[in-house]
């Protein structure tokens, strides 16, 4: 019976070092191009985004990732003599279900990535013709989103650290503000590393 009870502790302990090998973590920085949906003269609003990624993977070509990200969106606006910016800052919550190209021994790995994305709104401000309107209490505190893109991941070294890459999109599903029907869209693109443990 000890004999046996090793053994499974034995065989855990190695699923459970395997499992560790396929998670990632790390640093990630890009770029937004946003836009609001159904805004007269909309233009897209460019605007940095960061934070941090986790991703997982324990078969060769399927994952689950998350991220925590400072994502600055909104709309650019030019009507007429009118030009000017509404800036929209949320904490963003991506949830990836990823396709990974060719194997986990593989240096260079591409991949498809689809799910849901929630944004918390953070602050908010506009400027038209330089004059700064007060916007605090007009756009909705919660966002929900589809995101979907492609990508691909390269090994650094052979402990697990790899170069990542996304390119995507997130269509909003809910209204920005209260009694319209304008909703975000994001075409993104980040990088950064992550570590294997």
């Amino acid at each position: 019976m000890k004999n046996l009870f090793f053994a499974i502790l034995l065989l855990a302990s190695a699923n459970l070092l395997n499992a560790q090998q396929t998670l990632s973590f790390g640093p990630v920085i890009g770029a937004n191009f946003a836009t609001i949906s159904d805004v007269d003269g909309s233009e897209f609003n460019t605007g940095f985004m960061g934070g941090a990624q986790l991703t997982y993977s324990d078969v060769n070509n399927w994952g689950i990732g998350g991220a925590i990200l400072y994502s600055r969106e909104g709309v650019d606006v030019q009507v007429g003599n009118v030009e000017g910016a509404t800036n929209l800052t949320y904490v963003r919550i991506p949830v990836k279900g990823y396709w990974f190209f060719r194997t986990n021994e593989d240096r260079f790995r591409p991949k498809l990535f689809v799910g849901p994305s929630i944004g918390i709104l953070v602050d908010s401000d506009a400027k038209f013709n330089n004059v700064e309107v007060d916007i605090k209490d007009t756009y909705n505190t919660l966002d929900l989103g589809l995101t979907a893109g492609l990508g691909f991941n390269a090994r650094i070294s052979e402990s697990g650290t790899w170069f990542n890459f996304d390119a995507g999109y997130t269509h909003g599903l809910l209204d920005v503000a209260d009694n319209t029907d304008s909703k975000n869209r994001n075409l993104s693109v980040t990088a950064g590393i992550l570590f294997g443990f």
